[in-house]
């Protein structure tokens, strides 16, 4: 698992719901990531609303969100679902909804808690994570801003692919 996350920026703006990561009526497709993934963002992203592969085929790496990134009131999958089917590989946002951070993080994506992220990047920057340390490096200003650090239990659920392949392996390893 890399520790170190580096990749280019889409930076959105506060209260980004879920049904704008991933519209309802997209719900249809399951949880399959890569389908999903098609349709990543149409509803914070316009110029990518209803373009297939139009997020993804811009080659961001990480999102990064304002205050209460993943809201709307779901606890769904989908959103994160559709993020990592379009190649996203960190959130980090000023604050994210309750079931948008538990989501990432049972899924297996790294998803950090940085107030005032939204000021040191714009779209396009390459930033570097340190899921460790939670330094945050915006590699194209040199601006730099600390995070919280990712739990080694945390880490771990993303090693693992998510919290379920952790608990299924842990299970392997040690049944009870």
């Amino acid at each position: 698992m890399k520790r170190i996350i580096k990749g280019s920026v889409y930076l959105c703006g506060d209260n980004v719901t879920a049904y704008q990561i991933i519209a309802q009526n997209r719900w249809g497709l399951g949880l399959n990531p890569e389908e999903l993934g098609k349709w990543a963002m149409e509803g914070a992203c316009p110029e990518v609303l209803n373009v297939e592969n139009g997020f993804r085929d811009k080659g961001y790496s990480i999102v990064i969100g304002g205050e209460d990134f993943g809201g709307g009131g779901k606890s769904i999958e989908h959103p994160i679902a559709a993020l990592q089917g379009a190649g996203i590989e960190l959130l980090i946002a000023d604050s994210f909804s309750r079931y948008s951070f538990r989501n990432a993080i049972n899924r297996g994506l790294p998803a950090i808690l940085c107030p005032g992220i939204t000021k040191v990047v714009h779209t396009g920057d390459i930033i570097e994570a340190d899921l460790t340390t939670g330094t945050v490096r915006n590699c194209t200003t040199g601006a730099e801003i600390q995070s919280a650090p990712l739990s080694d239990l945390v880490l771990e659920f993303v090693e693992y692919g998510g919290m379920l392949a952790y608990y299924r392996k842990k299970n392997q390893q040690d049944p009870a």
